[in-house]
């Protein structure tokens, strides 16, 4: 019997594909698939296992697939990675590693490197790289990505402070860089009010809203304060606090907070995710939501949601996309809603897989989109799941990034 046609999916039911054998995660944590992610076509996706970093394109079955691009570093612990389109057709590795330095202490270090994106969509040969400590230049934790600026590279750094962030450059002249660190100091951005330590803070896409959370454990709401500027350039931006909006938060005595936030891709909404699993969206000039799902909360506060984006639009509907995980359930549930009008949604139920060497149930490790926004992927013990969504009237026939 044939399915009920989507208005939002070509179909509900997905393609499958082992990226990695589940019988080969075991109780060492590295073992695992980490930082899944699709930045520059449908099909090609790139990660982190075992210390090192992969690319797959998971629509071939070459015998070279996946292929490694970093391989395992001998003495550094590779904690996060992340590949990012920048100018010139190029794409910016970034990664994160710490590294021993005594019994109780780590040293952590970063790992920069720019290829060319060859006509295939695939990563090339370093044309640049750096790797070394980052003691004494800055906080690596506290390092934000911040995309579209008109630097050569398209990108710059942020590192956040109360009052501030402090702005960062990639030089890949050794003669701009001191002591040959790549990261040089390009300016900053002010608040005119204090941002809370530690908070969930997020940058519009146009980099003239910024959003922070108040995530005191102690309140009753969630709080978030909604800053603008209206600055022109990216070396120094001033923002301005506009407006707290304040949000009931029904939750237990001692129940913790997890709230996550994610812009549309124009910057005039955004998606706010809480406790409880309740998700609210947001029109960045109203106190009103425009839309709340999940609105009760159920028995024990074991509802959470785990992932939330929007999608980009430019080839497939432009679509909030979210996971629903109740403790009690056998299931993931992941929420695809038109971000249009908010009222046209799928449901689709993914098996939580139980993970036999480690004893325990595995759900959704990771959710995302590719970049033209037209193909969802969940990956759950190493199968990843994939759905195109129905394409966009004005969309391109594809797009790597900006």
């Amino acid at each position: 019997m044939d399915e009920p046609p989507s208005p939002l999916l070509k179909s509900r039911i997905p393609r499958k594909t082992v990226i990695v054998d589940h019988n080969l995660f075991t109780h060492d944590e590295e073992s695992r698939i980490y930082d899944l992610h699709c930045p520059l076509r449908k099909g090609i996706i790139y990660y982190r296992r075992d210390g090192a970093i992969f690319e797959h394109n998971i629509h071939s079955s070459g015998k070279h697939e996946p292929r490694i691009i970093i391989p395992k570093h001998p003495s550094w612990h590779l904690e996060k990675i992340m590949f990012v389109p920048i100018n010139s057709n190029q794409v910016l590795l970034f990664a994160r590693y710490f590294g021993k330095a005594t019994i109780r202490s780590y040293i952590p270090y970063l790992y920069l490197s720019i290829h060319e994106i060859r006509s295939h969509n695939r990563v090339g040969p370093a044309l640049w790289s750096f790797d070394g400590s980052v003691y004494g230049h800055f906080n690596i934790y506290h390092l934000e990505l911040i995309k579209f600026t008109e630097n050569p590279s398209g990108i710059t750094w942020g590192e956040r402070f109360d009052d501030h962030w402090k702005l960062f450059d990639i030089s890949t002249s050794e003669t701009h860089a001191s002591d040959k660190f790549p990261l040089i100091a390009s300016g900053r951005m002010d608040f005119d009010l204090k941002l809370r330590r530690n908070s969930l803070v997020m940058l519009s896409p146009d980099r003239h809203i910024l959003l922070n959370v108040d995530q005191d454990q102690g309140r009753q709401n969630e709080t978030i304060d909604i800053h603008y500027s209206d600055s022109g350039g990216t070396n120094n931006m001033n923002f301005s606090f506009v407006t707290r909006m304040s949000i009931p938060f029904p939750r237990a005595p001692g129940t913790s907070l997890t709230s996550k936030l994610a812009f549309s891709a124009d910057g005039s909404k955004f998606a706010m995710a809480m406790a409880c699993g309740r998700v609210s969206v947001w029109d960045i000039q109203s106190k009103v939501p425009l839309k709340t799902f999940m609105e009760a909360p159920k028995s024990d506060y074991d509802r959470f949601v785990p992932y939330l984006q929007f999608s980009s639009g430019k080839l497939g509907k432009e679509v909030l996309v979210f996971v629903e995980r109740d403790r009690f359930s056998s299931l993931d549930t992941i929420h695809v809603i038109d971000a249009t009008s908010f009222e046209t949604e799928e449901i689709l139920l993914l098996k939580r897989e139980w993970l036999e060497k480690v004893g325990i149930y595995i759900g959704v490790q990771s959710l995302f989109l590719d970049p033209s926004g037209g193909t969802l992927y969940a990956e759950i013990n190493g199968t990843l799941y994939e759905w195109d969504l129905q394409k966009n009237k004005h969309g391109p026939e594809w797009w790597i990034g900006e």
